[in-house]
């Protein structure tokens, strides 16, 4: 599509929006305006509108899925930059350490082979999102307005639920991992429920203001963050020589594979969200360059962080303090035992990190609230900051009840987040390269929100729900394990794998049929 007709699907035509000729108007106005156009201005409505314009004169930013300008964009090394920092600060996160300790605890992994597994599944399975993240400053569009051009109009209602559950689920983990380490900066007189509470409250408030908010907090965060695992790792360095007395063999296959499906379940789920925060970059941007560095901001993390947990997980046995820790608090008191040398500086270090777990909250509420814009297209009619609050209402009970089977939950929930963004990625990159020739010239942006303009969506359902059968004869999981898995060595997980490769091989002959009867 021609620079022109992106432009002018990007357009809004201000002189007709309200505040529009009023002075001192900001973008966020602008987004207001066409957020709320059609309110009325009197009654309960328009003091509500009135109260929402308030949030907005303080910085919370109201725009949703609405096309992205190429006047918003934001050219320069700077906001290049920042797609590094916002990989890099959500990664950074005691949920990241708490992945890495599955290896040995739910798979009987040693340090060696888990840190392995751990490198080369991230290396592979981050490729997904850090790609499809380019795709936001060619099309100025959110990812999940995105996969309309797929799954249609009406057919991406799955993914958006899907991805709905996962980024819930997400929310929830790291509201418990963060409670739990702020209760053992207490010594246990703060409960896991209210730690839980104060994660949400802090992530919500980030969320609530908006893109250039959330920016600036990952863009220092991760800094801070590192800096107390780097004082973690020198505290603790001295007991990590354990890792070799353990008796643990090594891993089967069956081992490797079912770990490498939870890493993956991990970080692959980024995908989802990639071009959310990519989508204010202009679309001259060098693809390889932004690959290159959400690439390097979500691996860096996930590789050093999550060989951390691992490592300090096979060593805890033979540091009885450690044990003790985690048997009384669980996570959040491992991490208390660690930093204990350092008395209450320690606790202070502690505290920072649980406050850290904010850092992936907070982008995924902001992309919960895009989710639903898309999900259910009325909502883009009002401000996104108000989904943050309802977001925050649905995950923040769901974490107090979860609280107590962390590992159990973080375990099943991963794996099984994993399968269907495998699907998802393979739908878009097949209709990407086959039916649009690897263009963003041939995606009509100005028929984003038009129906009938774009694809009927019955391809992609259609590829989605045949290559549920490949990964259901070949998960292993404890609810279910298929013949496939059953039949590799320690009961393998390769479901993300074969589903890939299925959804991606399925939907080309369906994509074809369905442009043939639709059209398009």
């Amino acid at each position: 599509m021609a620079t022109h007709d992106l432009e002018r699907a990007m357009s809004y035509d201000d002189s007709k929006k309200p505040y529009a000729s009023s002075p001192g108007i900001t973008p966020r106005h602008k987004d207001f305006a066409v957020v709320t156009e059609g309110w009325s201005d009197r009654g309960l409505v328009g003091a509500t509108k009135r109260l929402m314009l308030r949030c907005t004169d303080l910085g919370a930013e109201a725009r949703g899925i609405h096309p992205i300008s190429l006047e918003e964009r934001t050219p320069g090394r700077g906001p290049l930059i920042n797609m590094m920092t916002i990989w890099l600060s959500p990664n950074s996160t005691i949920l990241t350490f708490s992945l890495g300790t599955l290896g040995p605890a739910i798979f009987g992994m040693n340090a060696r082979d888990s840190c392995l597994t751990i490198l080369f599944f991230n290396l592979l399975s981050n490729m997904l999102p850090a790609y499809l993240g380019t795709w936001g400053p060619k099309m100025g569009l959110r990812q999940m307005t995105i996969a309309r051009y797929s799954f249609g109009y009406y057919g991406v209602a799955i993914a958006c639920i899907l991805n709905l559950i996962g980024m819930f689920g997400f929310c929830m983990l790291n509201a418990v991992s963060g409670g739990q380490a702020l209760s053992a900066t207490s010594g246990g007189d703060l409960s896991w429920t209210v730690g839980i509470v104060v994660i949400a409250i802090i992530a919500l408030f980030v969320s609530f203001m908006g893109f250039r908010v959330l920016h600036a907090f990952e863009r220092y965060a991760w800094i801070v963050i590192n800096i107390m695992f780097i004082i973690m790792a020198g505290l603790s360095g001295k007991h990590l020589h354990h890792v070799w007395d353990t008796d643990l063999p090594s891993a089967s296959a069956g081992a490797v594979l079912s770990f490498g499906s939870t890493v993956m379940g991990y970080g692959m789920t980024w995908a989802s969200l990639a071009s959310d925060y990519s989508a204010y970059l202009p679309p001259e941007t060098s693809g390889t360059t932004l690959f290159a560095a959400m690439y390097a901001g979500i691996n860096l993390p996930l590789i050093l962080i999550q060989s951390f947990g691992a490592c300090a997980y096979v060593a805890m046995p033979f540091v009885p303090d450690w044990q003790a820790g985690y048997d009384a608090d669980g996570l959040g008191g491992l991490l208390d035992a660690m930093l204990a040398p350092a008395g209450n500086f320690g606790k202070f270090c502690l505290g920072v990190l649980a406050i850290g777990i904010c850092t992936n909250n907070a982008p995924t509420i902001y992309s919960c609230g895009l989710t639903l814009q898309t999900l259910l297209p009325f909502l883009s009619y009002i401000p996104r900051f108000l989904l943050s609050l309802v977001v925050t209402g649905i995950y923040l009970p769901i974490a107090i009840v979860v609280a107590t089977r962390f590992n159990e939950t973080l375990n099943n929930f991963l794996a099984c987040l994993g399968y269907w963004i495998a699907l998802y990625g393979a739908i878009l990159i097949t209709e990407h390269y086959l039916f649009r020739g690897g263009k963003f010239s041939n995606y009509d942006v100005s028929a984003w929100n038009s129906p009938r303009l774009l694809p009927a969506g019955i391809a992609a359902f259609a590829a989605g729900m045949c290559a549920c059968g490949p990964v259901a004869v070949s998960m292993a999981q404890v609810w279910w394990t298929g013949p496939l898995a059953l039949a590799i060595p320690g009961h393998g997980d390769v479901g993300i794998e074969l589903g890939f490769a299925t959804a991606a091989i399925l939907y080309a002959p369906f994509r074809y049929l369905e442009r043939r009867c639709f059209g398009h």
